[in-house]
């Protein structure tokens, strides 16, 4: 849409009348149909190890989890750094607060010691201190944040 002739941010949302999708689109739609049909045939193929009815219940409660708990807390953190932190921060802060997160859902399985209990006489499944390897991680990601926010500090400072 437009005001006085300037765009509005509801025009990248809203096609203009007649505008039809373009080729990519088309593509995108049939192959990520036809990857999403092979996933959901795997599924009922093998049925017995994917128990369907289980995973339906994990991916409606995951979405329920996303939606009702990750989601608001995402927008009350985005909300809150745009109110306390300076705009020159915020790309860094953001950036590692969402490099932690890629982290902590990646780490989460070892975290927990998912897949001990399996076989709990097998000192080969998760041998490692997964912990202070996660701690080592974060602690790259905000050395880099910090180092960026310096290197900010320092270009802002010279400018004046």
């Amino acid at each position: 849409m437009t005001t006085n002739g300037v765009a509005t941010a509801d025009a990248a949302a809203v096609p203009a009348t007649g505008d039809r999708p373009g080729p990519g689109f088309w593509i995108g739609l049939i192959v990520g149909g036809a990857v999403m049909a092979f996933g959901v045939r795997g599924v009922f193929m093998d049925s017995r190890g994917t128990r369907p009815v289980a995973l339906a219940g994990w991916i409606v409660g995951a979405d329920l989890v996303h939606d009702l708990v990750i989601a608001p807390i995402a927008v009350a953190v985005g909300w809150t750094i745009g109110r306390l932190v300076p705009r020159g921060w915020r790309t860094p802060i953001t950036t590692g607060l969402v490099a932690t997160g890629v982290v902590l859902v990646v780490a989460w399985p070892a975290l927990r010691g998912y897949g001990r209990a399996v076989v709990p006489d097998n000192p080969s499944v998760q041998p490692l201190a997964y912990g202070t390897a996660v701690a080592w991680v974060l602690g790259a990601v905000w050395i880099g944040v910090a180092i960026w926010l310096v290197i900010r500090w320092w270009g802002a400072r010279s400018r004046r």
